[in-house]
């Protein structure tokens, strides 16, 4: 397959460099990039003369197998429907433009089940990257969807668990959240002797981990034990900054869900207690958030879609937010490529426009660098050379049809 003439973004360098040029894709892999390539008799050619193409985005949290409900919902929905609603979940965020996730937490490991089916070609989706169930202390937070556990031995028996169930990294609950009457986002919840045995264990057998942390002694106690990401990540203090620079550590704030929260918590009968919650944490955490950033610490963009009122797909939320906070629309897209792809350790495969790498892509109708909004505009998105149209991408574009 031949794309013919898009505006690329690269997204190889510190700074962008657009520039109108063509890739060829042979098989799963991008082959060439060059400002003209001859055309072929045998292959298809794909006009983009107006498109913007970038690589296929990276969501580093959500969750596929819900569905944006309120817990009792979720909670109630039969099981052996989750999986074929997932599977829908999935073809909606591969048509968004997101060809990779980070599943953080899946509900019965049915993640794991999607991300088999997916890599196998039995259905289209993005590539998964599944956590199974997440590891909380009894009565922590999320203890509805994840394994409750206490003490170090029975931290370490459920990660052994989780690996059994094959999943490709592990998730620990560190802190309380935004969930229930009465939850403290800033307490500590699984030990350090907790996380420590945990992420031990892990990293035995070759998984990555991150932690749900919000408070800064929850964050401190995961990097300390050896965490690889810190999702939330609210209420970092300058100590907690300085570990994770030290420590390697990436942060996925995740801002979209509490936007979502904020803004729409009422009208989807979120507990008032919980808006009022993050009514009151907002402000601290995007200081957090800015202080970190301006430190260096690595972020990556995640949506935690699935949660309470945020249904999938969407990536462009946390993309704009990012950019009201005053990051550059390509540092924003950088967050959703290439420094997702190098905390889930796939920046040798995807997250980038060039030879050799996944034929992961996305045209867009507008330039995201004018308006990161552009992210919402996709006419059509390639996966391991899988060409997928949307139905914006039909009016607009004479594309071959998916093979």
């Amino acid at each position: 397959m031949l794309l013919k003439q898009a505006t690329v973004l690269t997204m190889t360098g510190a700074k962008p460099a657009p520039a109108v040029a063509d890739v060829l894709v042979e098989g799963a892999r991008i082959v060439r990039v060059a400002p003209e390539l001859p055309e072929a008799g045998d292959r298809h050619v794909v006009d983009l003369r107006g498109k913007y193409l970038l690589p296929g985005l990276i969501d580093a949290h959500c969750h596929i197998t819900l569905n944006g409900g309120l817990v009792e919902e979720e909670l109630a929905y039969d099981p052996r429907a989750r999986i074929l609603r997932a599977a829908r979940n999935a073809f909606a965020t591969l048509l968004a433009g997101i060809t990779t996730i980070r599943d953080t937490c899946g509900l019965d490991d049915s993640d794991i089940v999607l991300r088999d089916a997916v890599a196998a070609g039995h259905l289209p989706g993005p590539r998964i990257i599944a956590c199974g169930r997440m590891i909380t202390m009894t009565g922590g937070h999320g203890w509805f969807f994840g394994q409750e556990v206490d003490g170090p031995d029975a931290v370490r028996r459920a990660v052994r668990e989780r690996i059994k169930a094959r999943a490709d990294w592990v998730k620990f609950m560190a802190s309380g959240g935004f969930a229930e009457d009465g939850e403290q986002p800033a307490s500590s919840q699984l030990d350090p002797d907790e996380l420590a045995a945990g992420v031990a264990e892990a990293k035995k057998a070759g998984r990555k981990t991150c932690a749900h942390a919000h408070g800064a002694a929850s964050i401190k106690n995961a990097l300390h034990a050896g965490i690889d990401s810190i999702e939330h990540a609210s209420f970092m203090d300058d100590e907690a900054i300085e570990l994770l620079l030290r420590r390697g550590a990436f942060i996925v704030p995740t801002f979209s869900i509490y936007y979502k929260m904020k803004e729409t918590g009422a009208a989807h009968h979120l507990a008032p207690y919980v808006i009022g919650l993050v009514n009151r944490s907002w402000d601290l955490k995007i200081a957090r958030f800015t202080e970190a950033y301006r430190a260096g610490v690595p972020v990556a963009a995640g949506s935690d879609n699935g949660s309470p009122v945020a249904p999938h797909p969407d990536i462009a939320t946390e993309l704009e937010i990012f950019v009201r906070l005053g990051l550059s629309p390509y540092d924003a897209l950088r967050a959703a490529t290439v420094t997702a792809a190098r905390l889930l350790s796939l920046d040798g495969e995807i997250g980038t426009i060039e030879a050799g790498k996944r034929a992961d892509l996305v045209v867009l109708a507008a330039d995201p660098l004018h308006d990161i909004s552009a992210v919402r505009r996709v006419d059509a998105v390639v996966q391991d050379g899988r060409l997928h149209q949307t139905d914006a991408g039909r009016r607009s574009l004479s594309l071959p049809a998916a093979r």
